[in-house]
């Protein structure tokens, strides 16, 4: 995998997240659209995620936890982070829109923490894929909300374990 490229465009509310993964778009995209394959890597390194809810469709919706399993990560071992995917589109093997959210176990949406729209692109690389992963905040101060939250390391740590499956 080459390096994460973030650029933090802060003026049109967005941040761009580009790195290209080892595998062919094929089996990138199933790394996004099956459940099997999404819980192997979604998460950053030390956690584990399972999806109770996987409907990738257009108007489908991914509600996931993600558990901390790495007891080198002091406070944050035993932790579950829950997320929701809404989809919003999908271009079969091209791209796919979601909103991105932080939830509760049942999924209840947290509307006191950032929503994201997310666009992730895949573009053939000659066997290898590059993903570029657009994120649309409301306010410019969400995009810094989420950096200080670990957001950017997070991402790229969880890249690490899309690689090791895809390469």
């Amino acid at each position: 995998m080459t390096d994460v490229k973030v650029t933090k465009d802060l003026e049109n509310k967005k941040l761009i997240i580009e790195y290209t993964a080892g595998g062919p778009v094929e089996k990138v995209w199933r790394a996004f659209s099956e459940k099997d394959m999404f819980e192997k890597w979604w998460g950053p390194e030390g956690w584990e995620t399972e999806a109770k809810e996987f409907d990738f469709a257009p108007g489908g919706r991914v509600h996931y936890g993600m558990k901390c399993v790495d007891e080198n990560q002091g406070e944050w071992f035993g932790q579950i982070s829950w997320g929701v995917m809404d989809l919003q589109a999908i271009d079969e093997g091209k791209s796919f829109t979601y909103k991105d959210y932080f939830s509760d176990e049942a999924g209840a949406l947290k509307t006191d923490m950032p929503a994201l729209t997310v666009k992730n692109e895949f573009f053939d690389e000659g066997g290898k894929t590059k993903i570029v992963s657009t994120s649309f905040a409301d306010t410019p101060e969400q995009i810094e909300e989420l950096i200080k939250m670990g957001m950017i390391e997070g991402f790229s740590s969880q890249l690490r374990k899309l690689d090791e499956l895809v390469g």
